[in-house]
């Protein structure tokens, strides 16, 4: 689809962008979410959002934030932030929770794995390989 959802887990921001440098998604958190490169002869593609990341894997970036979602009183206590990570292990053990999808407002392009990998497929197959081919290496 046009928009898409997919976990970010930092207010990392891009301030400067090279020249030359294309932004290709942008949110209302970030003004550059993922951006094409040209340096030295060499295109990269880059994003700050995570669409490869489990709900395990983001149990784990939440632990180690811990301390800055106190700060920045993202979460009321230890008890809802324990409430959260129980409720993200049992998405991942059973991503056909809808009862946790819809109290979190995510859709089947957070909670299916195959859905939520489209974004990087789709940036392989469209993007990477013509792109290589192009210059002879595909």
């Amino acid at each position: 689809p046009p928009v898409f959802d997919a976990p970010a887990v930092h207010a990392d921001e891009v301030e400067t962008l090279p020249p030359d440098a294309i932004v290709t998604v942008t949110n209302d958190y970030s003004a550059v979410q993922a951006a094409e490169i040209r340096h030295d002869g060499g295109v990269f593609w880059g994003v700050q959002y995570h669409p490869e990341y489990s709900f395990l894997d983001i149990v784990g970036v939440l632990e180690r934030y811990r301390p800055i979602l106190h700060a920045e009183k993202l979460i009321a206590d230890d008890a809802a932030l324990d409430s959260l990570l129980a409720d993200l292990r049992a998405l991942h053990a059973d991503p056909g929770r809808r009862d946790l999808a819809w109290r979190y407002g995510l859709d089947a392009q957070v909670t299916d794995p195959q859905l939520r990998r489209t974004d990087l497929r789709n940036w392989i197959e469209h993007r990477v390989i013509p792109t290589a081919a192009a210059r002879g290496h595909g």
